[in-house]
């Protein structure tokens, strides 16, 4: 799996591309965050969706290139049971 991500990230790092970051919180950032961070600065074609109930956030550099929606999962994305 690890190697598959990787070949998608590399076949796509210059491409339109949205990074989505479902209920990250803090707790270990360096896995999904920092990276999609990253990785979105790096390509101008990237934008960065942040969804997450009271941690929704990114860097300034990145601003112009992010969504970033404070709420419940469930409720944004309007989840039917």
């Amino acid at each position: 799996a690890a190697k598959r991500y990787q070949t998608f990230i590399r076949n796509h790092e210059r491409g339109h591309i949205l990074f989505m970051e479902l209920g990250v919180g803090n707790n270990t950032p360096g896995i999904i965050k920092y990276p999609f961070w990253q990785m979105t600065y790096d390509n101008p074609n990237a934008t960065y969706l942040c969804i997450n109930y009271g941690e929704a956030g990114c860097p300034q550099e990145i601003k112009e290139q992010s969504i970033c929606i404070d709420g419940d999962i469930g409720e944004v994305l309007l989840v039917v049971e």
